[in-house]
């Protein structure tokens, strides 16, 4: 399903559950398709057992229709809030830092804060204004050791971040190799969120050190 919003080319996306019908163009589509599959597997599954039967399968079946189209409601949420492109991305860390450096109560370049990630920028941004609204917080530096990996250590855990993302179709491995790390990080913390709720995405793997 994320198809629809990694492939722009309607005909590059596969979908095996389907397959033998007219590829949907949609989204809605596609969940119009799997009902009516739903409804003809339920009349064929439960030929000659009887209306009570067929009707049974037809709810277990649209039963799971429904899942997919909470899924595809989240999701669609999930996509809306990743950034457009990594235009924006640099844009904002941009704007973030030229707030740091402007209301700062600490010596500090523009450099120190290269391997920060939006999240901490913003979460730094925070902090200072509550050091400054708040007389009795102790004004101290930033632990600039937090971020802070070596090249090997950060070429690693980028490659399989990626590699994850391809795994759960957030778009081909050269598209995602492409990605900046604050672009992936956004990604798979979101993407770390929907394996809590949702069991077929596929699991982070057992990594050996």
């Amino acid at each position: 399903m994320r198809q629809f919003y990694t492939e722009d080319d309607p005909s590059k996306r596969k979908f095996p559950s389907i397959h033998g019908f007219r590829p949907p163009k949609n989204m809605g589509e596609y969940l119009k398709l799997k009902v009516r599959l739903a409804e003809c597997a339920a009349k064929y599954e439960g030929l000659g057992q009887g209306d009570n039967n067929i009707s049974s399968r037809m709810q277990h079946g649209l039963s799971k229709v429904k899942k997919l189209e909470d899924y595809a409601r989240d999701l669609s949420k999930e996509m809306s809030n990743l950034p457009l492109n990594v235009d924006l991305q640099k844009k904002l860390r941009k704007e973030l830092l030229e707030v740091i450096m402007r209301d700062k109560f600490f010596p500090a370049k523009v450099k120190q804060f290269k391997d920060w990630p939006l999240v901490a920028l913003k979460a730094e941004i925070n902090r200072i204004e509550r050091v400054k609204n708040d007389p009795q917080m102790k004004r101290c530096t930033p632990d600039w050791n937090k971020y802070k990996k070596t090249i090997a250590e950060l070429t690693l855990e980028y490659k399989r971040k990626k590699a994850e993302l391809v795994a759960a179709k957030y778009g081909s491995a050269k598209t995602i190799s492409k990605w900046f790390r604050q672009y992936t990080d956004m990604a798979y913390d979101k993407l770390e969120k929907l394996r809590e709720t949702y069991p077929t995405i596929p699991k982070k793997p057992a990594y050996k050190s």
